[in-house]
């Protein structure tokens, strides 16, 4: 049943009365698999420069049609010892041959399954066991400590090839026919990312990584002469889908980077090279404070934004330092992809939103009691229909079942509201939501007014255990380096701009905050660390000023 309107106000589309986007644009969802869309795309781009990389402090490259041979080589060894369907392990940092492997596993039809390098002995088991890939691929931990001896002493006979030689391996192996893969076939196992609870693999297809990042690149714009610096893990969704993928679809290059460092990334920025920048907040905030003044000079034409909640006060240091407008995706293991906002977006929309759903979605705002969905501006869960959606978690249909909704939605666990013009305000993840005395506080609201302080680097808020009222609040506070503020300074910002149940009773500053992989917040260990801080700490709550982590 239709809950849209087609009628175009200033030529923007407006929807009814409740939160509901329809899909449309159909014939801007592209019907190919990764294998299909090289086929078509990689004859035009011949010896373009594919990846670029710095090493022995002059920049290398590899053409596409250099990237193309060398994972057709890996694919056919692939192909001649696993079939379509078979799990394909890679347990690494960035690097180039990575990249090969995600175009290989294209090739092959075989299934991606990237481990995080970030994670335990007993995370890596319960991965391997859940997925059970017929080879693994071994890299290096971020901080350069070789994972193959581990590897091979976790997986339980699988086979372990060091990530480095692979090119040396596929020389070595049969050679097999590749598959005709279909856009509808599995491409990824992408594992949910941690910061709670026992990692899923989130199935991605073919279609979904296409579409991902065909997409991501359509809303900003990119040309055939962009060189691109996103330095997210490829074992993230956006890794392994838009950075991987984005460059065949929009015909620029990016640049390999094994691990996400503030100060090699600021020394290639300097280079003059690189001309869009991608990441997660975090990630921009620190290339910000180390440019400086300079930034402009670095001669960015945009920055893509995702992974976490984005705050306007981070927009408006893109804009003002960068000179640069800001495109900001939201999407997550289970879909690539859901809204984005254009790089034409004003201010407003930008500092305000996520965007809109992608072509293909339809996406609603449901009642998190109920299910129905929610009128024009009314908070709830966001869940969206589309080609971008998983097929499900691997091996787990009752966690399957009760993500997707009967009739076929996806339920995110993200809280937003959506206007009249079908844009998505994201409010917070649904678990992360404080309920103190039956009040809904959702942390985004006020973090972002706690960073809008100079002094302040970053804020989160936490909910911890209460007797009386079930949840409090507390508030994580990260100081500007040299700055000095104090708890009455933070709640008198914060009293009469939100109500007065939604300040901290309880504030605690630290060095930084736990972090994944990936740059986002460890929320659960913030709030597990707070619990115990004020569990352990004499006296009132609200003294609780001086606790480090």
């Amino acid at each position: 049943m239709s809950q849209t309107s087609a009628v175009p106000t200033n030529g923007r589309r407006r929807i009814g009365s409740l939160a509901y986007w329809e899909a449309d644009r159909l014939d801007d969802v592209l019907e190919e698999s990764l294998p299909q869309m090289l086929a078509r795309r990689l004859p035009e781009l011949g010896d373009a420069p594919a990846l670029r990389w710095r090493e022995d402090g002059a920049w290398r490259e590899l053409s596409y049609a250099a990237l193309d041979r060398d994972a057709r080589t890996i694919a056919g060894a692939l192909a001649g010892r696993f079939a379509p369907g078979d799990r394909v392990g890679v347990w690494g940092r960035n690097s180039v041959s990575y990249v090969l492997l995600h175009y290989a596993c294209a090739y092959a039809g075989t299934i991606l399954t990237p481990l995080n390098t970030g994670w335990s002995d007993d995370e890596v088991r319960h991965g391997v066991g859940l997925t059970t890939p017929s080879i693994v691929f071994a890299g290096a931990t971020v901080a350069g400590d070789d994972l193959e001896p581990r590897a091979t002493g976790l997986v339980g006979g699988i086979e372990v090839v060091a990530l480095d030689d692979l090119l040396p391996w596929a020389a070595s192996q049969p050679v097999g026919d590749l598959p005709v893969v279909a856009p509808e076939d599995p491409f990824l196992i992408q594992f949910t990312s941690g910061t709670t609870g026992r990692a899923k693999g989130a199935v991605v297809s073919h279609r979904a990584a296409v579409n991902g990042a065909f997409q991501r690149n359509h809303h900003d714009v990119i040309g055939d002469d962009d060189v691109w610096l996103n330095p997210v893990p490829y074992h993230h969704i956006g890794g392994s889908c838009f950075v991987v993928f984005g460059g065949p679809l929009g015909g620029g290059s990016f640049v390999v980077v094994d691990r996400w460092n503030p100060s090699e990334a600021t020394d290639l920025l300097r280079t003059g090279v690189i001309t869009r920048l991608g990441g997660v907040p975090t990630m921009l905030v620190d290339l910000l404070d180390r440019l400086g003044d300079d930034a402009r000079d670095a001669g960015i034409a945009s920055v893509g934004l995702g992974g976490a909640t984005v705050s306007r006060a981070v927009v408006e240091r893109i804009r003002d330092q960068l000179g640069a407008p800001t495109v900001i995706g939201y999407g997550q293991s289970e879909c690539p992809l859901i809204t984005s906002t254009d790089v034409a977006d004003d201010p407003e929309t930008l500092s305000r939103t996520v965007g809109r759903p992608l072509p293909g979605a339809t996406v609603r705002i449901a009642d998190v009691l109920t299910g129905e969905t929610c009128p024009v501006g009314v908070p709830g869960e966001i869940q969206v229909q589309s080609p971008n959606v998983m097929a499900g978690y691997w091996q787990d249909p009752e966690q399957t079942a009760a993500t997707m909704t009967e009739d076929g939605f996806l339920r995110t666990g993200d809280v937003g509201a959506m206007d009249e013009l079908g844009y998505i305000e994201f409010r917070d993840r649904a678990k992360d939501v404080i309920i103190r005395g039956g009040e809904n506080i959702y942390p985004a609201e006020v973090e972002e007014l706690l960073v809008q302080l100079p002094q302040v680097a970053a804020a989160v808020l936490v909910g911890v255990d209460d007797a009386r009222l079930g949840e409090t609040v507390a508030g994580v506070v990260v100081p500007v380096p040299g700055a000095e503020i104090s708890t009455d300074e933070l709640t008198a910002h914060l009293t009469g701009k939100v109500a007065r149940f939604k300040i901290p009773i309880a504030w605690r500053f630290v060095d930084q905050l736990p972090t994944t992989a990936s740059g986002k917040i460890r929320r659960v260990t913030v709030r597990q660390e707070t619990n115990e801080a004020l569990a352990t700490e004499p006296g009132n709550p609200e003294d609780l000023t001086t606790a480090r982590s």
